[in-house]
């Protein structure tokens, strides 16, 4: 379904130039988003994504490239106040450290802990005043499952599970 004009708002998608993001900004486009903020460490996309950067901007809708290290509480203020009148936000930002739990460090565990669960903090946070009308922590199955060489990935994910259940039972988007 397509959201009548206004409906929508301005969204931000954390983690906006990797796959998940581009995707997730395409997605919102067609679905009647009256601009995206694609936020990432770098602020540039990869030259890999250029298809799906040009499939968006083909969209029509109006779409930003934004520096923001979402593991920084500064960056994430910053972005959501410079965003006027966000509607939604999108957490897909996320790294990879992969490593047996024997293997695994306070660094690497940092790596993969900051962008993911810190970061969906900060987000919880610079958004705790606004109406959003949408809210996605994008998490993934290995809070669940697990996997060998990903506890950091598992543990980060289950954060975003748990965050996630807080904000539906606090009534949030």
């Amino acid at each position: 379904r397509k959201a009548s004009s206004g409906e929508c708002g301005m969204h931000v998608v954390t983690g906006g130039t990797g796959g998940l993001g581009l995707l997730t900004g395409r997605w919102l486009a067609q679905r009647g988003a009256d601009g995206l903020v694609l936020a990432s460490r770098s602020g540039t996309l990869m030259q890999s994504a250029a298809r799906e950067w040009d499939a968006l901007q083909a969209s029509g809708v109006p779409a930003c490239l934004e520096q923001c290290d979402t593991g920084e509480d500064a960056h994430i203020r910053r972005l959501i106040g410079r965003t006027p009148s966000p509607g939604g936000v999108w957490h897909a930002a996320g790294v990879l450290a992969d490593g047996l739990l024997a293997q695994q460090t306070a660094a690497t565990l940092a790596r993969v802990y900051g962008p993911k669960a810190h970061a969906a903090w900060s987000v919880q946070r610079g958004c705790a005043a606004l109406p959003l009308r949408a809210c996605a922590l994008f998490s993934s199955v290995a809070a669940l499952l697990g996997g060998a060489a990903r506890a950091n990935y598992a543990a980060a994910n289950g954060y975003l599970d748990a965050l996630a259940a807080a904000r539906r039972a606090a009534g949030e988007a």
